[in-house]
């Protein structure tokens, strides 16, 4: 199992509970119904005790089983995405946004659950069909006509942030199985304009993009966004210190989630900032190592789409924050307030170890020797002849072509 992505996981999650608390303590202190300052540290512990259990049980089972069931979990993705559409299983609109299934004691998001369940589903196409996907109707098109009702069902809700995030995991997936560029613009053609209809007709992201490119009301919509840019500001180079932060103090609505990344700011500075960049950038190496060196077609697409699903939802998520794109609603990967997001996270990540167990062994060990060159006869094994066995009289060895002979195709 691959040790540095383990420990790049657990670092994530122990400091993601540490900053919960830090940005909900004092919310939870003022708020009348809540009262409690470890209310939110008491749910996000439990959480993540959760999802690290379902890493671990994850990490354990042989990922070419989700190969075999791929259609199986489409299948059951789109009809949770369906039943978000029927009053008796929905949570209701929360917040202007359709997006989760009342299941008693928690809410289910099941656009997180169809993000995993649509790569798996991805990694298993491309790998059956890879010498076709350079044919447009035969192998390109099936794929992306699957991609593109899931893209259009998540935005429906709305959720044009989480639609933008899937349509590009699986940009950089199709991109990566080699389809041609030609036909991915073919695509991109129409899906832009699409993309720009439904925001015009949608009040709700009309107003953010607004508010990205005119500034807005500074106390109207402007307002999250202004102060988080004021809480990055703050911070300085090495922050206030955990805990003392002022943009938590109500400035910024739903800092304990989509907005987390400000209060990193402003408490650890530039340098926390960075710390938190260069963590994911360590998480991506780690991913692409897996994918490079997995054994099999389904392994690799499932790797690069696993780690650019965590890496994009981060892209994303401080992008926001540092109002580089409009708001989208993305929470950061490991570190925000959740319970679905963090799960279906977790268990991306125990894929991504499981994977780890079965790659390409050094090339040391894939190396074929014949017989003759395991003839130990003649060689002194005591120790006062080890350092007349470490070299042979003869000047120089002759190369005989066709002694070494590698097995793995390197």
């Amino acid at each position: 199992m691959d040790g540095k992505l383990l420990i790049i996981v657990v670092v994530f999650i122990l400091f993601g509970v540490i900053m919960v608390y830090s940005a909900t303590s004092i919310m939870c202190v003022k708020r009348a119904c809540i009262g409690d300052s470890t209310y939110y540290l008491k749910r996000e512990i439990a959480r993540a005790g959760i999802a690290l259990l379902a890493m671990i049980a994850a990490s354990h089972i042989d990922y070419r089983l989700y190969k075999k069931f791929a259609p199986v979990f489409i299948a059951i993705a789109g009809l949770l995405l369906v039943a978000l559409t029927l009053p008796r299983f929905a949570a209701g609109s929360i917040k202007g946004a359709n997006r989760w299934l009342n299941l008693g004691a928690a809410n289910l998001q099941p656009s997180e659950i169809a993000k995993l369940a649509l790569i798996i589903f991805i990694a298993e196409y491309l790998a059956r069909k890879r010498s076709l996907i350079g044919d447009f109707w035969k192998g390109f098109f099936p794929i992306v006509a699957i991609i593109g009702i899931f893209v259009i069902a998540i935005a429906a809700q709305p959720n044009y942030g989480m639609a933008i995030a899937i349509a590009a995991v699986a940009t950089i997936m199709l991109f990566v199985a080699r389809a041609k560029l030609l036909h991915m613009a073919y695509i991109a053609i129409p899906a832009v304009p699409a993309l720009i209809f439904a925001i015009m007709h949608s009040e709700h992201a009309q107003r953010r993009v607004n508010t990205f490119l005119h500034g807005g009301d500074p106390l109207g919509d402007a307002f999250q966004i202004n102060q988080s840019l004021i809480a990055i500001g703050a911070g300085g180079i090495a922050g206030k210190g955990i805990g003392q932060g002022i943009q938590k103090l109500f400035y910024i609505p739903e800092i304990h989630t989509d907005f987390i990344f400000a209060v990193i700011g402003e408490e650890l500075g530039f340098l926390g900032t960075t710390t938190v960049l260069v963590m994911f950038g360590l998480f991506a190496w780690r991913g692409l190592k897996i994918a490079m060196r997995a054994p099999d077609a389904f392994g690799r697409n499932l790797s690069i789409g696993l780690t650019s699903m965590i890496i994009v939802y981060a892209t994303l998520n401080i992008g926001v924050v540092l109002k580089v794109i409009p708001t989208t609603g993305i929470p950061l990967p490991f570190i925000s307030y959740g319970g679905s997001a963090l799960l279906v996270t977790m268990i991306s990540c125990g894929i991504l170890l499981n994977i780890s167990t079965h790659v390409r062994t050094p090339l040391i060990e894939h190396i074929e020797l014949p017989e003759c060159a395991f003839d130990l006869e003649g060689i002194d094994a005591n120790p006062d002849g080890r350092r007349r066995n470490r070299r042979t009289s003869d000047p120089g060895a002759e190369y005989c072509p066709g002694i070494v002979g590698t097995l793995s195709g390197r």
